[in-house]
């Protein structure tokens, strides 16, 4: 349960910062970019929940992939200390490889989650895949356990609508590609789960609910609805925000079954092109 708080680091962050204006944001938020000003970008997080603080630390990286026109998102997350010692030293990383689509969008080849708990003979290996052929639209889906295949199937995609996991659908954002991202507009994207086709919503708060809701006005907080199963939730809410270079530094996310609101910060950033 603890583990699949990281995939939120990419996105949601809680801190406290003196508010100011967020005039200092152009009107859409979010204006288009290349990819390139992102690869070699690192960010590292902390991760805390109720009185329990730093319990995790995650990273997220965007690099170019082996073949030409195509990149690698990776989020590697790892409990540590005490939770370390709860969770068996449990390891998760999450991989996508993608590729610009014939739209202009990110949209992804493979996505991967690795779940890794224990050490030596007593090691316990997960691992996810979802394979995705667009000329079909259809996915592949399969899980492993210590190698030995556990389900193996295919599943259709949204025939209408392009499909995105959470990593393209989060770069996609931070590149100025989902279009406008002004209060009181929302980007509804498909997505993808075990179960079928999903719905990632994203919207972009008015300043006065950014102030009901206690976070810093110099952010740009976006809520961001998705599937309970994702992050194993109650609900939908996980709130996001993002500094002026458009990196997520604060979020919570809202009723993780056992755990409450979660909430996380941006502790490291390694710019772009930039060497650790």
């Amino acid at each position: 349960m603890i583990i699949k708080i990281l995939l939120v680091l990419l996105l949601f962050f809680f801190s406290f910062i003196p508010a100011v204006s967020t005039k200092v944001f152009a009107a859409d938020g979010f204006a288009k970019t290349s990819v390139s000003s992102l690869l070699g970008e690192k960010l590292t997080y902390n991760v805390s929940f109720l009185w329990f603080n730093k319990i995790a630390l995650g990273e997220i990286s965007l690099e170019q992939g082996q073949k030409k026109g195509t990149y690698l998102a990776t989020l590697t997350a790892k409990t540590r200390g005490m939770a370390a010692y709860f969770t068996r030293n449990r390891v998760e990383t999450y991989t996508t490889l993608m590729e610009e689509g014939p739209g202009g969008l990110l949209r992804p080849l493979l996505q991967t989650s690795d779940t890794k708990k224990g050490k030596g003979s007593k090691t316990t290996h997960r691992l996810t895949s979802y394979t995705f052929d667009f000329k079909t639209n259809q996915v592949g889906y399969s899980k492993t356990i210590n190698g030995v295949a556990q389900q193996q199937h295919m599943l259709p995609m949204d025939d209408e609508r392009p499909t995105y996991d959470f990593l393209t659908a989060f770069y996609n954002l931070r590149l100025g590609r989902l279009g406008s991202v002004e209060p009181g507009h929302d980007i509804k994207l498909s997505a993808f789960s075990r179960k079928g086709p999903e719905e990632i919503i994203i919207s972009r708060l008015f300043e006065e609910e950014q102030q009901r809701l206690n976070f810093p006005l110099d952010l740009l907080l976006c809520k961001v609805l998705m599937a309970p199963d994702t992050f194993k939730t109650k609900g939908r809410d996980v709130y996001v925000g993002f500094d002026i270079r458009l990196r997520p530094k604060v979020a919570v996310i809202k009723n993780v079954i056992g755990l409450g609101d979660v909430r996380g910060e941006l502790v490291h950033a390694t710019e772009p092109g930039q060497l650790p």
